[in-house]
């Protein structure tokens, strides 16, 4: 199974570099760090792959079977994988304060 990288937001090694206090910026460097891909994906329009297919996930190392892939029909991730990254962007929209940053989780809500 996916080696799963819960709670990175909370504990991080000593030997690893502060990760930045505000939500976007934390988001981000665990994406940079952890996975292949240097934005935040949309992960809502991630959907389960039916059928055979190749590639792998974009988490560094995982060998896992992809399960899941983003909108234009790459980006992969396996199944744990796809559970972390959820875990991440909820985290980080659970941490940001109504305001500009808050459209980069858009939830599909009108503007006011």
């Amino acid at each position: 199974m996916a080696q799963l990288l819960t709670g990175t937001f909370k504990a991080m090694s000593s030997k690893d570099q502060a990760m930045p206090s505000d939500p976007i910026s934390n988001l981000k460097a665990l994406i940079e760090k952890y996975t292949i891909i240097s934005f935040i994906p949309d992960i809502k329009g991630y959907r389960q792959i039916q059928g055979p297919r190749t590639g792998t996930c974009i988490f560094r190392g995982c060998t896992e079977p992809i399960a899941w892939e983003d909108a234009r029909g790459g980006n992969f991730l396996c199944q744990g994988h796809y559970l972390v990254m959820n875990q991440w962007i909820d985290e980080a929209r659970k941490g940001l304060i109504t305001g500009d940053l808050s459209a980069i989780f858009d939830m599909g809500l009108p503007p006011k």
